[in-house]
């Protein structure tokens, strides 16, 4: 029987690539809905999506992603990461659907020394940290059949936050100014996307983290671009964190452990610089 799918978000970044990626391996996109074409902190609306899309997995890519304007709008984060997750998950409940909800490698503190894995407790910093975290507990009470994705540092094609974009700028001949100090494992949306895909086709419920293998600072990230579009280095201009004057706060050390995945035999995304070099070259084709 043909698998299907709902999926919210699908406008963003991550949800631009899951959508096409599904369809490729067999899915039937039921919906695919941006936020403008459904209310996700609206119950009912949502329910009724589901309940006439009859999924058989509903992928929740829909988040509030704007670290620092989540401090002062803590009950816009909380709207869209926590009571819309968990509208979203109690309605797949509803409908005999699992879930596949999208969460953040923001919910550590980022001060362990080594990877976090999924066995490690959250202990989130700022605003849209804290709205995530509890987005994912309300996920997980709301419908056992859940899939809880962590990710972190994505980019990808036609995304505006700050690593989609240095590769078209750095082609556009401008200058980047990048953070030294945080590390993370930038991670290109079509692997999460592809994971996600063969992770959906089982019955292995539960916690993941899927991030690139590897830890690198934004800085590390911008050079290696920078190499692979010909772009001279001294385009790339390393900033002290500090010196960023960020309003939230975020963990200085974000990079997490594939643990559950690899278990799984699922654990199938390249390091952060072999996905970097795949990316930069669909860019390059593309013109």
């Amino acid at each position: 029987m043909q698998p299907i799918a709902v999926v919210f978000g699908a406008r963003g970044t991550l949800g631009s690539a899951l959508a096409p990626t599904l369809e490729r391996a067999g899915w039937r996109l039921a919906a695919a809905v941006g936020r403008a074409e459904c209310d996700i902190t609206d119950a009912g609306a949502v329910r009724e999506l589901i309940a006439r899309a009859r999924p058989t997995v509903v992928f929740n890519a829909a988040a509030y992603t704007d670290v620092d304007r989540a401090e002062s709008e803590p009950e816009a984060a909380q709207a869209v990461n926590a009571v819309a997750a968990e509208n979203i998950a109690a309605a797949a409940a509803t409908a005999g659907a699992a879930v596949m909800h999208y969460s953040t490698d923001f919910v550590f503190d980022g001060t362990a020394s080594r990877p976090y894995d999924e066995r490690d407790p959250p202990s989130p910093q700022g605003k849209y940290a804290q709205s995530k975290a509890d987005g994912d507990r309300r996920v997980a009470a709301a419908n056992p059949r859940h899939f809880i994705v962590r990710v972190g540092c994505l980019y990808g094609r036609g995304g505006r936050n700050f690593p989609s974009t240095i590769v078209r700028r750095l082609r556009a001949g401008e200058s980047i100014r990048a953070d030294r100090d945080r590390q993370g494992s930038p991670t290109w949306v079509r692997d999460v996307a592809a994971v996600s895909t063969a992770l959906a086709a089982t019955a292995h419920h539960g916690l993941y983290h899927c991030t690139a293998q590897g830890a690198a600072t934004w800085v590390d990230f911008a050079r290696l671009a920078a190499e692979l579009v010909g772009a001279p280095a001294e385009r790339v201009q390393a900033v002290a964190y500090a010196d960023l004057k960020l309003k939230a706060p975020r963990p200085l050390r974000a990079v997490l452990d594939n643990r559950a995945l690899r278990e799984c035999g699922l654990d199938t995304i390249p390091s952060w610089q072999d996905a970097l070099r795949a990316f930069v070259a669909e860019e390059i084709a593309a013109g």
